[in-house]
C-alpha cells in the first residue's frame, strides 16, 4: 500500500490518487493527514504537500486538488524527460519537477471545458481550445505516462513494491445513425425521397431505392452481417449506438415505428450489445431524452446501460448529469470528431468527476480514440495513411494497457459510394486490435 501524507484530504485528491495510483498502477492507496500515522509507517509513502514532511518520498502540490471551485488557471506545459507534463514545479526538494496528481486531475477532469470557450458549428468544444492540442501532445495518453514516472520513483525508492496493471483490451463500437439507407421509412419519406432524387436528376438512386424496396438488391447501409461475421474469430462483439429519435433535422434515421427497425435492435443485442445514441435535439429538452431512452428500453426489454452524444456533443457537466439521472453507467462520447487522441489524456475507463459538485460520481467514461470520418472526412486521411494511423494507435494504447475503443458507422461498412474500400480497413484494425 501506497500511503499519502497531505495537509487536507480533498475529494479532488481523493479521487485522483485512487485514479492514478490503484487503477492504472494497480497499488491500495491511502491518504492521511496524521503525522504520526505517516512516520510510523515503515512502508511505501510520499508526502505530497507545499513542504515536505517526514522521510517518505516529496511531490510538491499545486493549489488545483485542495480547492473546491472553478477558476480560471493560467496552465503552461512543459517537457520532462521527453513528456509534455502540466503544473511545473521549481522546488529542488520535490521528486518530480511537476505535480502529476493535479496534471492528471485537471485533464480527466475536463476543466479547461468548463470555461468559456470557442465551439464549432454543433455547439461542440473545440480540439484546438485544448491544452492538449496546442502544446501538441494530444496522441500521447499522457496521464499514464505521469503515472509512469510515479512507478519510476516508486520502484527507485521501494524496490520491493509489486504493481498490477490493467490488461489491454479492444472495444468496436457502431453508431446506428441510419440503420438503413431505403428500408424503414415511413411512405412520406419515401416518396420524397424519389422526388428530390428526381428534381436533382440523381436517376441512379431512383433505380437503386427501387431495387431495394422490392427486395431485388441490399440496402447500401445494410453491414449488418459483415459485422458479426468480422468480428467471430475474435469473440470481441461490439457494441451498437441506436438514434432512437423522431425525425427532424440532424436526427434522420428509419422511424422508430418501423417493425423492421425494431427487430434489428433487438437482433444486434443478441449478438453485441445495444445502447443509446441521443439525437441532437434532446440535448436541449430534458423530455425528449426521456422518452428516447424509454422507448429503447421498451423495444429491447431491458434498461439501457450505455450511451453516445450523437456528433459526439458533450456539454459539461449538463449531459452527463443527464445520463446519470436516466441511470445511464458508461458513456462513450470523451473524444473529438476533428482529431484523433486522448481528449482526457487517459486511455482506461474513469469515473466521470462533476467539478460543479466538486464530487465524482457514478458515470464510467471511456475515450473514443479513433473514429471513421475523422480519418476519411476531417483528417482527408487515404486508406493506406488511416492504418498506419490506426496501427499507431493501437500501439501506444498496449503499451499503456489501455481500452482501445473504435468508433464506426454501419453505413461506412457498406462498402458503397464514399466508402467504397473502407471495409479492408476496419477488418484490418479488428484483426490488429483483437490479436
Amino acid at each position: 500500500m501506497l500511503l499519502i501524507h497531505t495537509s487536507s484530504v480533498s475529494n479532488r485528491l481523493r479521487y485522483i490518487a485512487s485514479l492514478l495510483v490503484k487503477e492504472i498502477l494497480g497499488i491500495e492507496v491511502r491518504l492521511t493527514t496524521s503525522s504520526e500515522e505517516f512516520n510510523g509507517y515503515d512502508g511505501p509513502k510520499i508526502s505530497y504537500d507545499r513542504k515536505p514532511f517526514g522521510d517518505g518520498l516529496f511531490i510538491e502540490a499545486s493549489e488545483l486538488l485542495f480547492e473546491s471551485t472553478i477558476k480560471p488557471i493560467g496552465v503552461r506545459s512543459s517537457t520532462f524527460d521527453g513528456v509534455p507534463v502540466l503544473f511545473e514545479s521549481d522546488n529542488p526538494l520535490s521528486a518530480l519537477p511537476f505535480d502529476p496528481f493535479a496534471a492528471a486531475f485537471y485533464m480527466v477532469s475536463r476543466y479547461e471545458e468548463y470555461h468559456p470557450h470557442q465551439k464549432d458549428s454543433f455547439g461542440r468544444y473545440l480540439v484546438t481550445e485544448s491544452i492538449a492540442w496546442k502544446a501538441k501532445f494530444l496522441e500521447i495518453p499522457v496521464v499514464h505516462c505521469w503515472a509512469e514516472m510515479l512507478e519510476g520513483l516508486l520502484c527507485k525508492h521501494y524496490p520491493g513494491l509489486k504493481f498490477h496493471h490493467q490488461a489491454y483490451h479492444y472495444v468496436p463500437t457502431i453508431d446506428i445513425d441510419h440503420a438503413w439507407c431505403y428500408l424503414g421509412r415511413t411512405f412520406a419519406r419515401t416518396m420524397g425521397g424519389f422526388g428530390r432524387s428526381f428534381l436533382n436528376g440523381h436517376f441512379q438512386e431512383i433505380s437503386d431505392r427501387f431495387s431495394v424496396l422490392a427486395g431485388m438488391s441490399p440496402d447500401p447501409y445494410d453491414s449488418y452481417s459483415f459485422i458479426s461475421k468480422v468480428h467471430e474469430p475474435y469473440a470481441n462483439n461490439p457494441l451498437f449506438f441506436v438514434l432512437f429519435a423522431d425525425y427532424g433535422g440532424n436526427d434522420n434515421n428509419v422511424s422508430i415505428h418501423a417493425e423492421v427497425f425494431r427487430r434489428l435492435i433487438v437482433n444486434m443485442d443478441q449478438h453485441g450489445k445495444v445502447g443509446i445514441h441521443p439525437s441532437l435535439t434532446s440535448g436541449k429538452h430534458l423530455s425528449k431524452f426521456e422518452d428516447e431512452y424509454e422507448g429503447l428500453c421498451e423495444v429491447l426489454d431491458r434498461d439501457v446501460a450505455m450511451s453516445r452524444q450523437h456528433f459526439l456533443k458533450l456539454s459539461l457537466p449538463r449531459t452527463y448529469r443527464t445520463l446519470i439521472q436516466l441511470g445511464i453507467t458508461d458513456d462513450y462520447s470523451m473524444g473529438y470528431a476533428s482529431h484523433s487522441g486522448f481528449r482526457a489524456g487517459i486511455a482506461i475507463p474513469f469515473p466521470f468527476y462533476d467539478l460543479a459538485k466538486d464530487e465524482a460520481t457514478s458515470l464510467m467514461i471511456h475515450s473514443v480514440t479513433l473514429m471513421d470520418v475523422t480519418m476519411r472526412d476531417y483528417l482527408r486521411l487515404s486508406k493506406v495513411e488511416s492504418l498506419e494511423k490506426i496501427s499507431n494507435m493501437i500501439q501506444t494504447i498496449r503499451a499503456v494497457n489501455g481500452e482501445f475503443v473504435s468508433l464506426w458507422h454501419n453505413e461506412s461498412l457498406g462498402d458503397t459510394g464514399r466508402w467504397q474500400g473502407w471495409r479492408s480497413v476496419y477488418e484490418e484494425m479488428v484483426k490488429l486490435a483483437s490479436s
